[in-house]
Order: structure tokens, then sequence, then C-alpha cells
């Protein structure tokens, strides 16, 4: 209930043993396959794809440190609220003022561009937001990242979007953000919808000039990748049919299960989203979310997230990537819970 991944992928779903893997590879800004087949799969050049051995979270500060290179002293970011923090905190390590863009519950999560544009100016470098938007689940459509990439593009800024969430809908409904604009990069892993976060799998997409800023700033912090976590990574991408059936065998009958929960549960307040595998309920007026958090862990074993740890205290995140029985249980968990504090 509180990871923000699906369960764990088994080993044997990448066809490999150990006779396999290398500890060693031949790269140069990293391991060309690898890079070939996210290139493949994102519809993208190579020299567009960045990999690095830290999942999403470092591809991340990646997409920050390559976009804020060089910016004028005075420059400024802006970051949407509620986010996850590393979102938040990464700009703000590498020393830039951050503005705020709200995406409220009311809205349901949604951008308003007129908000986003009154936050833009001369002195923006940088936007990141994510989607599927994590902590809500919340989606930002291409047309309204296309809008936003060329506000920013007006006064030379980029826009930074983590799209680790949108893995969940791959398919005809949906593409890589990237796509958006020649000033998007987006960040994205095999962690959330596929349960590989050991890997620590995570790549950056965007335009050519600061792919190749990224790789040299990779050059100063470790120059190589992990060779048996890349090669790893390319044999699950190479097999990531079988494995979205696996993953989706699970996650599409949650939602259905998440949606009828609360249908029922009326305390709760919530926009169920059409896909990922977190949704961010609001709970009732003098219920905490610290307390509702203690109260299922203490009596009933269940893990929530805190809605404090995303700028929302009057909320808590549940992670519906679970097997189907433990979802259930922990749900009616949540209702005992509430019963316990009301």
């Amino acid at each position: 209930m509180a990871r923000s991944g699906v369960d764990a992928c088994p080993p044997s779903a990448l066809g490999l043993t150990s006779r396999d893997l290398v500890v060693t590879l031949p790269v140069r800004d990293g391991y060309m396959p690898l890079r070939e087949a996210i290139a493949r799969r994102y519809r993208v050049d190579a020299d567009e794809v960045f990999t690095v051995s830290g999942g999403t979270s470092f591809a991340n500060w990646f997409a920050c440190a390559a976009a804020l290179d060089g910016s004028p002293r005075g420059s400024e970011v802006i970051v949407e609220r509620p986010t996850y923090e590393p979102l938040l905190r990464i700009p703000e390590a590498l020393g830039y003022p951050v503005r705020r863009l709200e995406r409220r519950f009311e809205d349901r999560y949604a951008i308003d561009i007129a908000r986003f544009a009154s936050l833009v100016n001369r002195r923006t470098r940088l936007a990141v937001v994510s989607n599927l938007h994590n902590p809500s689940g919340a989606r930002i459509d291409l047309a309204t990242l296309r809008r936003m990439a060329a506000i920013l593009r007006r006064v030379g800024a980029f826009l930074v979007v983590d799209e680790v969430y949108l893995e969940c809908l791959w398919g005809a409904r949906t593409e890589s953000c990237v796509h958006a604009g020649p000033n998007v990069l987006t960040t994205n892993s095999l962690t959330k919808a596929y349960g590989l976060d050991g890997l620590r799998a995570g790549w950056m997409l965007g335009p050519s000039e600061l792919i190749s800023r990224a790789w040299m700033i990779q050059d100063l912090l470790a120059n190589n990748g992990v060779a048996p976590g890349e090669q790893m990574t390319l044999a699950a991408l190479k097999r990531l049919a079988g494995i979205r059936r696996h993953v989706h065998a699970t996650l599409d009958p949650n939602l259905e299960r998440l949606r009828r929960f609360f249908d029922r549960e009326r305390r709760l307040e919530a926009h169920v989203p059409e896909g990922g595998n977190v949704v961010f309920p609001r709970l009732p007026r003098g219920v905490g979310s610290d307390a509702l958090a203690t109260r299922l862990l203490k009596r009933y074993s269940t893990l929530v997230v805190p809605g404090r740890f995303f700028e929302r205290p009057r909320h808590i995140r549940i992670s519906f990537g679970c097997a189907p029985r433990l979802l259930d249980q922990g749900l009616a968990n949540i209702s005992r819970a509430l019963d316990d504090l009301m």
C-alpha cells in the first residue's frame, strides 16, 4: 500500500543466465545497444538518449543539471505542487530559486495553462512536472504539454517531465512526452511499472545538445555505468511485452477494485486515475494523515504514505500495484482505521 511500484518482476522473465553477464562492456557515453533499444522504443535518435545507473531519481538530477548548466545568475525553476519531493529538492540543491505551480485537487490535478504562463518570465530556465502525476496519478495530455513547452521556449527555457508512471499506459493510448517539443526532456526507468527497481536502470530523452552535456557531467561523476545492470536492462527491454502482460494482469483488475472501493467508502474523496499505480485520496476533516498512517501500521499492519511527504497533510498516497488479495485487505483496513478515528 505504500510502495510506489508494482510487485517485483521474477528474474526468470529476463531470460538470462549467469553466463550471459559480464563485469565490463565496451562503452563510450553509455552502452550503445541499450541506448539504441531505448531510442527505438520511444521513437527518438540514439544521440537523444542518456542512460544512468540510479533510476529515474538520478536521471532527474542529470536532467536538471544539464538544463541549468551555464544559466545566468538569478535564473528560476518552476516545480509543480504537490510533487514528489526530489523534484523540488534537486533544483534547490543546485542553488536555484523555485516558483510553485499549483495542481489543485478541485481541478483533478490538471495543469492550468493560464496559471502556468503567469509564472514564466525572462528568468525562467526550467519547469519540472510529473506525468502521470506523483502522487495523484493524474495525466497531462500531450496537447497541454505542447502548450507548456511553447510558453517556455519563448524565454529559452526547458520542460522536464518525469514520466516514470506513464510507462503503465504504454500502448496505443499514449507516447513519450519528449515529443511535446524540442525543449522537452523526459526521465524514466523500469522501476514503477515493471517491478525491476533493483536494476536501478534510468534514462533521459531530450535534445542532443543537452544529452551531450549530461554525458560530460557523467564523465566527472562515474564514467562507466554498471555493466551487468545495463545487460539486464537491455534484456528486459527485449522482453518487455511479456513483462507488461504479467504486470497488467494485476494492475488493470486492481484499478477496478480501487474504483469500487471509493464508490463504497464515501468518507474519502478521490480522483481515480486512468492508470499508473498510485492514488491520492483526501481524508475527512479532523482526520490527519499521520494519525491514520500510524493507526494503520500499528493496529492493521498496513502501510500508506502520509500526505505531508507530498505537501498535502490531509491526504494519503495508496499504491495499488500489489497482489489483489493484499489490496483488498489493505483497503478494508483503511475503512477500519477510519472507523477507529472518527
